[in-house]
Protein backbone atom coordinates (compact mmCIF):
# COMPACT_ATOMS: atom_id res chain seq x y z
CA UNK A 1 0.00 0.00 0.00
CA UNK A 2 3.04 2.61 0.81
CA UNK A 3 4.33 1.48 -2.58
CA UNK A 4 1.03 2.35 -4.27
CA UNK A 5 0.34 5.64 -2.38
CA UNK A 6 4.45 7.02 -2.81
CA UNK A 7 4.00 5.95 -6.74
CA UNK A 8 0.79 8.52 -6.62
CA UNK A 9 2.17 11.18 -4.86
CA UNK A 10 5.40 10.83 -7.41
CA UNK A 11 2.87 11.15 -10.19
CA UNK A 12 0.64 14.35 -8.85
CA UNK A 13 4.37 15.74 -8.02
CA UNK A 14 5.90 15.40 -11.79
CA UNK A 15 2.11 16.55 -13.38
CA UNK A 16 2.64 20.33 -12.85
CA UNK A 17 6.58 20.04 -13.94
CA UNK A 18 5.34 18.39 -17.21
CA UNK A 19 2.76 20.89 -17.71
CA UNK A 20 5.15 23.31 -17.33
CA UNK A 21 7.64 21.95 -20.17
CA UNK A 22 4.62 21.74 -22.68
CA UNK A 23 4.00 25.73 -21.87
CA UNK A 24 7.44 26.19 -21.98
CA UNK A 25 7.51 24.74 -25.86
CA UNK A 26 4.06 26.10 -26.52
CA UNK A 27 5.62 29.82 -25.68
CA UNK A 28 8.37 29.30 -27.56
CA UNK A 29 6.74 28.52 -30.94
CA UNK A 30 5.70 31.28 -33.24
CA UNK A 31 3.56 34.20 -32.54
CA UNK A 32 1.15 35.23 -35.49
CA UNK A 33 1.50 38.85 -36.60
CA UNK A 34 -0.73 41.19 -37.68
CA UNK A 35 -0.56 43.46 -40.60
CA UNK A 36 0.37 46.65 -40.22
CA UNK A 37 -2.45 47.72 -42.04
CA UNK A 38 -4.97 46.92 -39.71
CA UNK A 39 -3.26 48.50 -37.12
CA UNK A 40 -3.29 51.58 -38.42
CA UNK A 41 -7.25 51.17 -39.37
CA UNK A 42 -7.58 50.19 -36.02
CA UNK A 43 -5.37 53.49 -34.64
CA UNK A 44 -7.73 55.84 -37.18
CA UNK A 45 -11.13 54.91 -36.07
CA UNK A 46 -10.17 54.77 -32.90
CA UNK A 47 -8.96 58.47 -32.57
CA UNK A 48 -12.00 59.03 -35.26
CA UNK A 49 -14.66 57.81 -32.76
CA UNK A 50 -13.08 59.69 -29.38
CA UNK A 51 -12.81 63.03 -31.31
CA UNK A 52 -16.28 62.29 -32.21
CA UNK A 53 -17.30 61.30 -29.31
CA UNK A 54 -15.86 64.67 -27.61
CA UNK A 55 -17.01 66.81 -30.49
CA UNK A 56 -20.78 65.28 -29.51
CA UNK A 57 -20.82 66.02 -25.95
CA UNK A 58 -18.94 69.41 -26.88
CA UNK A 59 -21.88 70.31 -29.06
CA UNK A 60 -24.86 68.77 -26.73
CA UNK A 61 -23.94 70.92 -23.86
CA UNK A 62 -23.29 74.22 -25.81
CA UNK A 63 -26.89 73.36 -26.65
CA UNK A 64 -28.11 73.15 -23.30
CA UNK A 65 -26.40 76.26 -22.36
CA UNK A 66 -27.76 78.33 -25.04
CA UNK A 67 -30.94 77.15 -24.32
CA UNK A 68 -30.65 77.68 -20.69
CA UNK A 69 -30.01 81.79 -21.72
CA UNK A 70 -32.62 81.73 -23.89
CA UNK A 71 -35.28 81.50 -20.99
Amino acid sequence: MSRFLSAVALFLMSSPLLAATKEMDAANAPAETVSMVWVVVFVVLFVVSCVGFFAYIWLKDDKSEQAASDK
